[in-house]
């Protein structure tokens, strides 16, 4: 897998197409391309051939108990690919190698299941919204 920075209009052009989706947008129609955007560093991954593989919005935040790579937003491009068995651990070896812990924001119930299978773990959070207008 390689990683390639995705410029910002390239980028917005991408995350444009998630925001608002059901089945991406997780805010609820709060955050916009250009708030993701502002969140992170965008990549775009490609596999050893070439061929499209997924695209990234990646962030390290810093706390006082250790630094978190936290994934904003995650699209798979080619079908060749499963995110979660192929790209994930090559973005976590690449980028969170500083790191103590690594963040995924979801609301799809079978990325979770794959993500449990990988290591990860619910972080018992739950994000209560009230829409006032």
């Amino acid at each position: 897998m390689n990683f390639a920075r995705v410029e910002r209009a390239a980028g917005l052009a991408i995350l444009s197409r998630m925001v608002g989706n059901p089945k991406w947008d997780w805010s609820g129609g709060l955050v916009g391309a250009q708030d993701l955007a502002d969140a992170g560093e965008m990549y775009a991954v490609v596999d050893d051939q070439g061929a499209p593989a997924a695209f990234f919005v990646l962030q390290k935040v810093e706390y006082s108990g250790g630094r978190e790579l936290v994934v904003s937003a995650a699209l798979q491009v080619g079908a060749r690919h499963n995110l979660v068995e192929t790209v994930l651990p090559e973005l976590e070896r690449t980028f969170a190698d500083d790191c103590t812990s690594v963040v995924i924001y979801t609301k799809r119930g079978g990325l979770v299941r794959k993500l449990e299978r990988a290591g990860y773990q619910d972080a018992k959070a739950t994000i209560m919204r009230k829409k006032l207008k």
